[in-house]
């Protein structure tokens, strides 16, 4: 049967899900039946950036012209990023703009967008009210700016005579603030969340200063009866502490909250910013009824030790659980990770956890003969149940792949890696793949189907299956 014979729905099941992105724009160019199919899925998913590796991309006017002629492809669209930022200040008006009113018309589908950086360059007032205009009439589902020029643009806004609720119409919001040495940034930011309290079921912030000024910590005044999923961050130079009104917060939304995410510097960013993370302290009101509902837990691993303390009955019940330290003094890290251990054990397993993610360990000598103890401590608590494991173990060619048979139903495995990783891994060397601590992996983890290495050359490898004259030979593939 001719390929092109088959409907079209299978074809954009097939290519859905089976084709990597690079392969299907490639695909694209092959014949004019298939470019129909497949550029809509590209779409769907669609980055316009004001500058490339080369200089200022024109190539995204040609893409809004594409968008303002066909209507169908511009329906396709579901998630829009415009990233604006510039290498260099001399670059920022010679870039591209990317508000372009004409297109936005067509995107009647769009759910999602991200705005990176002060989009506004190019554009004059009438311009900008329109734009905002058309994202508050999409009743999108999610509203990102998720960079430091969050300042820029909305603040570049401020000598407009615009309604800054009109962005507090999403379900799911997310801000990154920078220095706001004024305060103004925080006032259309209240105003912001203000409007949006009745229907916001999503919040991300991620703020330099959440520790201090009035308007901040009004923003802690405000209820949102619906809110299921909060994150919450600081990249000041408190080490660990709680801003002032976040306990009253949580308690009025810890019944509703669901996914909880509270932040802390990663260890790769610990010499540029400082050791930083938001911490419960005796006032957050941490008792065994709190967060009956949580799922999802992000933060300092002291804090999973608080909850354990105040045997918390959702540590029972989350699915996926991200811990850190904050800190760069290896010593104090694994005395944390101890204490919390020794906690759970006393409070009870994590009888539901089914993703593990952390960032805790750097390279340093302590953490070579801790990090197996780390493994089947972990292996304690939810060996059974875990089926996906992600994190840097910058030492994992100093044991045997075998401290990971505490995890049966283990699916995924996720390796961080750095300059350093793969040269320790056993069975590898500089240049070389990672299949021997693959395959060692596969034999020691019947349910495992996938190894990752994600750095600068992500590299992944899928683990086939099947028995064949009552054995079950194992194939490694690299994608």
């Amino acid at each position: 049967m001719y390929p092109l014979s088959l409907p079209v729905e299978l074809w954009l099941y097939i290519l859905s899900l089976r084709v990597h992105l690079r392969d299907l724009a490639a695909l694209c160019l092959t014949c004019s039946q298939l470019l129909s199919i497949s550029r809509p899925i590209l779409f769907r998913h669609l980055t316009l950036r004001a500058e490339n590796s080369l200089g200022p991309n024109f190539a995204v006017i040609e893409t809004f012209a594409l968008l303002t002629r066909d209507k169908d492809l511009a329906c396709s669209v579901r998630e829009l990023t415009l990233d604006s930022r510039s290498a260099a200040p001399e670059s920022y008006y010679r870039n591209p703009g990317l508000v372009h009113i004409a297109s936005m018309r067509n995107l009647t589908q769009l759910k999602r967008v991200t705005i990176i950086g002060d989009i506004s360059r190019h554009a004059g007032a009438k311009i900008m009210i329109e734009f905002v205009q058309i994202l508050h009439d999409l009743q999108l589902d999610e509203l990102r700016f998720p960079a430091p020029g969050v300042r820029a643009f909305i603040l570049e806004l401020g000598h407009i005579d615009l309604a800054f609720e009109q962005f507090a119409n999403p379900k799911r919001l997310e801000f990154y603030m920078g220095v706001d040495h004024h305060g103004l940034l925080a006032l259309c930011l209240l105003r912001i969340f203000t409007a949006a309290t009745p229907s916001l079921t999503s919040l991300s912030l991620i703020a330099t200063h959440l520790y201090s000024g009035s308007r901040m910590r009004a923003l802690f005044d405000l209820h949102f009866p619906l809110l299921r999923s909060l994150t919450l961050n600081s990249t000041s130079d408190e080490e660990l502490a709680c801003p002032p009104g976040f306990n009253s917060f949580l308690m009025a939304h810890h019944h509703t909250l669901q996914e909880l995410r509270l932040g802390y510097t990663s260890c790769g960013n610990i010499r540029a910013f400082g050791p930083s993370a938001l911490v419960f302290d005796g006032g957050s009101g941490l008792h065994s009824d709190f967060l009956p509902d949580l799922r999802v837990f992000q933060g300092h691993c002291r804090n999973v030790e608080m909850m354990a303390h105040a045997r918390m009955r959702c540590l029972t019940n989350l699915r996926e659980l991200t811990i850190g330290s904050g800190l760069n003094e290896a010593r104090t890290t694994i005395a944390d990770l101890g204490r919390m251990f020794d906690a759970i054990d006393v409070a009870g397993r994590l009888e539901s956890l089914a993703t593990l993610d952390f960032d805790l360990f750097r390279w340093h000598d302590l953490e070579r003969d801790f990090i197996p103890t780390f493994i089947r401590r972990v292996g304690a608590i939810c060996g059974t149940t875990l089926e996906v494991w992600s994190g840097l173990l910058p030492y994992l060619g100093s044991w045997s792949t075998d401290v990971f048979a505490v995890f049966p139903h283990l699916r995924a495995i996720r390796f961080p890696t750095d300059s350093m990783v793969l040269t320790g891994l056993p069975g590898v060397s500089t240049g070389e793949n990672g299949v021997g601590v693959v395959q060692g992996l596969a034999g020691t983890c019947p349910m495992l189907e996938e190894v990752a290495f994600q750095g600068a050359q992500d590299e992944c490898w899928k683990i086939d299956r099947h028995r064949v004259s009552g054995t079950m030979p194992r194939r490694v593939d690299q994608l």
